[in-house]
């Protein structure tokens, strides 16, 4: 099992609603990859890409006939899709392009539940279950060994971040330099090398492969700085 996860009750769904209930979704867990497109890693069970055909490992190229160039485009563009509306989405599978008709369905509704889930146990920490209102996630991205998440005002509330940047750790690989560096899911990363982020794609950018960053985090509402050997 790939590090410590922090999941949200309902995993990761490309487009829950921002603020409309009427916003579109589909229930696709998405990453970024190196070239264009969205790679899905999770398909909700009775989701409408279920029920389209979509499968983990499919690679979403296209949705409504627009290029998809990434996570946080494609987000945009399903939550700006009405409810109830068919949509062509073309997929890359196994070198193969693909067009499936999805119809979009109202998102489902995360009220304050969030979890931290290790290796055979699962905790639901209470305060965030608390404290925390509503989850909305919208972008991911894996770099080396870490794994970061879009954050939103309500995440940057609850963690204590008071501008616009950050990006919120939600798994660290065991073993990798970060881990031994002392980064863990829960913290949220500002910078690198002294370079706001404010994204996933941000981090991903900043984030270069070879490199020994210096990250500055807010960990319990307090900032500090880890260096990565």
């Amino acid at each position: 099992m790939r590090g410590i996860l922090i999941g949200f009750v309902l995993l990761l769904v490309s487009c829950i609603p921002a603020v409309a209930q009427n916003s579109g979704w589909i229930g696709v867990s998405i990453e970024d990859q190196k070239d264009r497109g969205a790679i899905v890693r999770r398909v909700e069970p009775n989701s409408p890409a279920e029920k389209a055909g979509l499968k983990e490992g499919d690679v979403i190229v296209e949705f409504n006939k627009e290029e998809v160039l990434g996570v946080q485009q494609l987000t945009r563009l399903v939550r700006e899709t009405p409810v109830g509306r068919t949509v062509d989405v073309k997929i890359r599978r196994e070198n193969r392009d693909e067009t499936l008709k999805v119809t979009t369905e109202g998102g489902p509704d995360l009220r304050g539940r969030f979890e931290l889930t290790l290796p055979n146990v699962q905790v639901l920490t209470d305060r965030i279950a608390r404290d925390m209102p509503r989850v909305q996630i919208n972008a991911v991205y894996v770099r080396d060994g870490i794994r970061v998440e879009q954050m939103t005002d309500q995440l940057r509330d609850f963690f204590g971040v008071f501008s616009n940047n950050g990006v919120l750790v939600t798994s660290v690989d065991s073993g990798s330099p970060a881990e031994k560096a002392g980064l863990k899911a829960g913290d949220v990363i500002t910078s690198v090398d002294g370079k706001n982020i404010q994204s996933p794609g941000d981090f991903g950018r900043e984030l270069r492969a070879g490199s020994k960053p210096t990250l500055k985090i807010i960990r319990d509402k307090q900032e500090r700085e880890i260096k990565i050997d």
